[in-house]
C-alpha cells in the first residue's frame, strides 16, 4: 500500500479528477509516459526517424481511489 501523506496545498486526484482539499490524506503514484525501445535505438517510418523516450512523472490520487486499487 502506498503511504499516505497530508496535503498542504489544494490538489486534483489523477484517477477520478475529485479535488484534494488542503489537510486531507492523499498518496502519489508514478505513471510512465512514451515506451523504451530496443538498445536505445530510434524507429524509422517511411524514412522519417524518430526517437522514443520514456519518462516517468508522479501524480497525486485520494485516498478513496489508492485503496480501491
Amino acid at each position: 500500500m502506498t503511504k499516505l501523506k497530508k496535503t498542504r496545498k489544494q490538489r486534483k486526484c489523477y484517477s477520478c479528477k475529485s479535488i484534494i482539499i488542503k489537510g486531507d490524506l492523499y498518496g502519489q503514484k508514478t505513471i510512465t509516459l512514451g515506451e523504451k525501445t530496443k538498445d536505445g535505438r530510434t524507429e524509422s517510418f517511411d524514412g522519417t526517424y524518430f526517437v522514443t523516450h520514456q519518462m516517468k512523472l508522479p501524480v497525486s490520487m485520494c485516498k478513496t481511489c489508492l485503496e480501491n486499487k
